[in-house]
């Protein structure tokens, strides 16, 4: 509440009225007070304007001199939409004026204004560099292929174009990068000032370098595998079977299942596990009992891997009997 007196007006009493009946009355009367008793404003329009938004306002191409808030109302003034990122317009002078006499805070005479007959105004912008879309990308790979070199072929993008001045960030969509066959293809959001502006379409060819092991002579069938028989060669990883054998500890001692010429990528589907026992092994075969411990000679009938049954026979006694292997030169018998 803000107490007043009226006598001015024919009220010989103080009353205490609300302040937004007292604005109800006092503007309206300032709207039409003389030009004489209000502040001037001076504005001076530019010829040539650079503008960054979508709008085009008073203040992006004028010098406005005001006091409080008629320097921020006339500055915020709008004159239109703006021409596209780096585009040029025109506004002619009439258009200005109208604008600011049709502002109904504003005291006749109160505005002194000096404006060019046309105003051009542009559009600030920027581009996107290819070169940075690429690093982007390059970021992305090496997240997804850590400690691997690879190669990109082919890298296009599509909807590159001239964007509104402002901080750039490039947000990949959630879809898969690489696909099986190593094409590449990616969607990045453009967002400029924290609004999403455009999208662009990456794609490209990439090739991921990928240790293999590869042999090193030709392998035959049933051919036990050492060390030295294989070595280890960097291949793209696209154009590799699923279950290729990456460290030659990993086939030591195996079996070739088939022929593997020189050089060949070798895969476990090639090999097969040794068999621990070879028929015809002379063994010790193991029998337990309680605390009673019986070994003799036995003579594996079978091959067998480790855990594995088997037939051995019993030599001091010619009985046949199963056992379960337990390494190369033992095992025990199942009763």
């Amino acid at each position: 509440m803000i107490t007043c007196g009226f006598h001015r007006f024919g009220f010989h009493s103080y009353r205490r009225i609300p302040a937004y009946l007292l604005l109800a009355v006092w503007l309206p009367l300032y709207l039409v007070m003389p030009a004489s008793g209000v502040e001037k404003i001076q504005i001076q329009v530019k010829k040539n304007a650079l503008v960054h938004h979508d709008v085009i306002y008073l203040g992006d191409l004028s010098d406005i001199q005001a006091g409080g808030f008629f320097q921020q109302a006339l500055e915020k003034l709008e004159l239109g939409r703006s021409p596209r990122p780096g585009d040029l317009a025109q506004l002619d002078k009439q258009r200005i004026v109208t604008l600011i006499q049709s502002q109904r805070y504003l005291a006749p005479g109160q505005v002194t204004l000096a404006c060019p007959d046309r105003v051009f105004v542009k559009r600030a912008s920027q581009t996107l560099d290819r070169q940075r879309v690429r690093q982007k990308v390059d970021q992305m790979l090496a997240v997804r292929y850590p400690d691997r070199e690879y190669t990109v072929s082919g890298f296009n993008i599509r909807g590159l174009k001239i964007y509104p001045s402002g901080d750039i960030r490039l947000v990949p969509d959630a879809g898969n990068l690489v696909n099986s066959r190593g094409r590449l293809s990616v969607y990045l959001d453009v967002w400029i000032n924290n609004e999403k502006q455009d999208r662009l379409a990456v794609s490209g060819t990439i090739e991921v370098l990928s240790p293999v092991v590869c042999a090193q002579k030709n392998l035959h069938r049933g051919e036990k595998i050492a060390i030295s028989d294989v070595k280890v060669v960097q291949k793209n990883l696209f154009d590799l079977d699923r279950d290729v054998v990456a460290r030659p500890e990993e086939i030591d001692g195996m079996l070739v299942r088939s022929d593997i010429g020189k050089g060949r990528v070798v895969t476990m589907r090639m090999l097969e596990k040794a068999p621990v026992v070879r028929k015809g092994d002379i063994v010790s075969l193991v029998a337990k009992k309680g605390s009673l411990v019986i070994v003799t000679s036995g003579i594996s009938k079978e091959d067998g891997f480790l855990n594995a049954a088997i037939s051995v026979e019993n030599i001091t006694s010619g009985q046949e009997v199963k056992a379960r292997v337990k390494s190369r030169s033992q095992v025990e018998v199942i009763y």
